[in-house]
């Protein structure tokens, strides 16, 4: 076993410091995962890389791999699938197999660290890529520098509900987190962190070739993905040409929930659909807080946008800092039934291409000084928010707030944007 270095750590924990400063819902205050029920479980216990490897690609059903603390470089493995460096969870075209959990020993995602051998090198193309895998769960670790994704999830060959619980998944050279394809359906993110440490690089594979071509989270055509409590910060490119949006949910998806993430230093925020409204439909974007840093020299785009029929845009707090003119963007005549209402923004929110969204209560003149530390996106809101403090009363649609602490009962008003405002919260994270 290789214990994790300090340098690595180092590294993690700077990457993640504005998460500090902005006090997201960061992993290490996810609710503990319970260990896996040996009653359930056949438990697999590994502590070197290669016994990694070995364990995923022979797993079968109602197994769960407990990884111990340390540093796993895929790069030097001897991989029994005898390509290249990929977690194959569920063998391509093999028998499905369901029940799984792939997790870190401890509750800590620093303390399991998976390595490829970086973006531009192809020996390690994935982080963990599911097959035919189901119900399958992987928790409480880190997992990055690869060279296409950190976490692929394959719909065509029946993967699907998949949970991704406290981890951490950084520099990949395309998309970080990718749902591919009709079928891979029902996937849940929660309390991670999704991240460059400086930002994506013009990848040889890119679209096109030789580009920077990224997401943070990229689906096309899964169903059902809930996406909530999360950090995404950095998805943008190194040589400050325009990145792909934060999370992009497209290609014949439905039924998104996004929610109570935290979304900072990035090209683009949420998009539920991209190019046409029958890319997306349905689904949620509530609690969300994304801020724009007014300093950068990389390309912005819109912080939320949708081509999507019948989405809910819902008390989101989106602080452009004058880098893009619009906060939130409702784009082409087929996104019938959108709502967009209660959000609390510093610029406009834009009907486009024969759009007719229905806006209510929205606040788009925002002030940096409404919030407790705008500048490194710590969005809750001081008494100078008057114009966001106690205007509309609670919906069901909306009732709790960032904090997942519930917004004031009628007949008391709630507040505009992603955090509820009262004078009697004394602490930080929503204990009364």
């Amino acid at each position: 076993m290789i214990r994790t270095s300090w340098a690595l750590r180092a590294l993690l924990t700077g990457a993640c410091m504005a998460a500090a400063l902005a006090n997201a819902r960061l992993p290490e205050q996810a609710p503990v995962l319970p260990a896996p029920d040996p009653d359930a479980f056949s438990i697999i216990h590994v502590d070197t890389a290669q016994a990694l490897a070995d364990a995923c690609w022979n797993l079968v059903s109602n197994q769960a791999i407990v990884i111990a603390p340390g540093v796993y470089d895929l790069s030097a493995v001897n991989f029994p699938n005898g390509v290249d460096g990929r977690l194959t969870v569920g063998r391509f075209g093999a028998p499905p197999i369901s029940n799984i959990q792939i997790r870190g020993a401890t509750q800590d995602p620093a303390d399991v660290v998976i390595l490829g051998a970086g973006m531009l090198n192809p020996v390690v193309p994935y982080g963990f890529q599911l097959f035919t895998a189901s119900e399958v769960t992987i928790a409480n670790l880190s997992v990055g520098e690869v060279y296409f994704h950190a976490v692929s999830i394959d719909g065509p060959q029946g993967a699907h509900s998949v949970r991704l619980y406290n981890i951490r998944a950084f520099n990949a050279g395309q998309q970080i987190i990718k749902g591919s394809g009709a079928g891979a359906d029902n996937v849940t993110i929660e309390y991670a962190e999704v991240f460059y440490t400086v930002g994506a690089i013009v990848h040889p594979e890119g679209s096109p070739a030789n580009s920077c071509y990224t997401n943070g989270i990229d689906v096309t055509g899964g169903d059902d993905w809930v996406i909530r409590d999360s950090l995404i910060e950095r998805i943008r490119c190194q040589n400050d040409a325009m990145a792909g949006p934060a999370i992009l949910i497209w290609q014949g998806a439905s039924g998104t929930v996004v929610e109570r993430n935290t979304i900072l230093d990035s090209s683009r925020g949420i998009s539920l659909g991209l190019v046409s409204a029958s890319d997306h439909v349905g689904g949620i974007v509530r609690n969300n807080r994304i801020r724009w840093n007014p300093s950068a020299s990389y390309e912005v785009d819109v912080p939320i946008y949708t081509t999507s029929p019948e989405v809910r845009i819902l008390h989101n707090t989106v602080l452009t800092r004058g880098r893009y003119a619009n906060a939130i963007e409702v784009r082409f005549a087929g996104a019938t039934n959108v709502e967009v209402a209660r959000n609390l923004t510093d610029a406009a929110i834009l009907p486009r291409n024969g759009a007719l969204p229905i806006l209510a209560d929205n606040e788009t003149a925002a002030q940096p000084g409404w919030f407790e530390n705008e500048a490194q996106g710590e969005l809750r809101l001081t008494d100078a928010a008057g114009a966001a403090i106690a205007q509309v009363l609670r919906r069901a649609d909306a009732a709790d707030d960032f904090d997942a602490q519930l917004r004031h009962a009628p007949p008391a008003l709630t507040a505009l944007g992603a955090h509820e405002y009262s004078l009697d919260r004394i602490f930080r994270d929503g204990f009364e």
